[in-house]
């Protein structure tokens, strides 16, 4: 196989720690080590090859090291893609995934960060008190899922086939990779020994926990990624207190 990097895109709160972990765990398991990448500045987290930007010199970097390395690398990104990635990409050396979640279950995740944040004085997602808080955040974040999903062969991962038929996407992956594997053992490793950043992890939490009203908006205001990425779309809202986006 010639080596290639994996690019894990995903979603804040919508498993793509999980499915960075399947498709790392896959390709270990197929024989292809995951070492943390030495490019310099290209690794952003102590644990997993988590990145950011990457510029053409880092890109080079990595084409050079995954040729020393002899196999393909998985990397984790919520960032944008740089024009780097994508020539890499369009060039054949890098292949990546899309994972999605319903923007109201995210939004509940967002929520209940920010008020762990804050209960612990730590700054991230503290700025999320209300559902309305996080249609910036969302907004944004689904312009930058549009741009990964662009990009030739992208494959989208559900977050409800990840979470909760994990077996099922982890088979999924190894068909993306173009490795053989077994998809119970991927799993069974990934769900037990890896770190997952699971939290609440409940499928369609809107539907008990978000009000009617605000479900409805969520669904007006992304009905486009409902019907692309989603499909079939959700009908109707949540049932629940009736109780305005901005409370």
């Amino acid at each position: 196989m010639e080596p290639f990097l994996f690019i894990s895109y995903g979603l804040t709160k919508s498993g793509s720690t999980l499915a960075f972990q399947l498709t790392s765990v896959a390709l270990e398991q197929a024989g292809f080590p995951q070492p943390r990448l030495t490019v310099p500045g290209l690794v952003v987290s102590h644990k997993i090859n988590a990145i950011e930007h990457v510029d053409e010199v880092q890109a080079k970097q990595v084409r050079d090291e995954l040729t020393r390395l002899g196999g393909p690398i998985v990397v984790k990104t919520h960032t944008r893609p740089d024009p780097a990635l994508v020539a890499m990409v369009t060039q054949g050396r890098a292949k990546l995934h899309v994972v999605v979640r319903d923007p109201r279950d995210i939004a509940l995740s967002m929520l209940d960060n920010g008020r762990r944040s804050r209960a612990r004085g730590k700054p991230a997602f503290s700025e999320f008190v209300t559902l309305a808080d996080t249609f910036q955040g969302l907004d944004d974040q689904l312009r930058t899922l549009s741009q990964w999903a662009a990009l030739p062969e992208a494959r989208v991962l559900q977050y409800d086939t990840l979470a909760f038929d994990t077996v099922t996407a982890a088979g999924d992956i190894l068909a993306h990779l173009g490795i053989p594997g077994d998809p119970g053992r991927i799993a069974e490793e990934v769900l037990n020994h890896r770190f997952t950043q699971r939290n609440v992890a409940r499928r369609d939490r809107h539907r008990s926990e978000m009000p009617a009203a605000d479900s409805a908006a969520f669904l007006t205001r992304y009905a486009d990624f409902h019907a692309r990425y989603l499909a079939p779309a959700p009908t109707g809202a949540s049932a629940g207190v009736a109780s305005p986006l901005t409370q």
